[in-house]
């Protein structure tokens, strides 16, 4: 009796570490709502990034942050980007993109029209990456 209780204890404990396994690699698509949501803000960096290109920088990073959340990853999006890491068809785009903003929310002075061109187009392929579909 005793032996056919520890063998069904670790064959639940097997199936629960699957399941637990499984559950953490397996992160969530975006749904319907949530890309009309990316969408509209997407359109709005787009809009206000020739005149006013710090804000446009910043948008598009809590964009990022939010579609990252939205997929299932949690914690900073410093530790959410690494995460997701093997997502991203150009990982050294999407950091650069995420340095600017961090240089553009911390530090003064202004940014080169090219700086944010490049850190735009890391950020709407990080978000193509996660399914955004711009």
């Amino acid at each position: 009796m005793f032996e056919v209780l520890v063998i069904l204890f670790l064959v639940l404990a097997f199936v629960l570490a699957v399941w637990v396994f499984f559950a953490q690699g397996k992160k969530r698509k975006i749904g319907q709502r949530e890309l009309k949501y990316i969408h509209s803000h997407w359109d709005r960096v787009i809009r206000i990034h020739q005149v006013n290109p710090k804000e446009a920088i910043i948008d598009a990073d809590k964009l990022l942050d939010y579609t990252l959340k939205v997929r299932g990853y949690q914690g900073p999006l410093g530790e959410k980007l690494k995460k997701a890491g093997p997502l991203f068809s150009d990982r050294n785009g999407v950091w650069s993109a995420h340095k600017l903003r961090n240089r553009v929310a911390h530090e003064l002075g202004d940014i080169k029209k090219s700086e944010v061109k490049s850190a735009l187009k890391g950020f709407k392929r990080a978000l193509n990456d996660l399914g955004a579909n711009l």
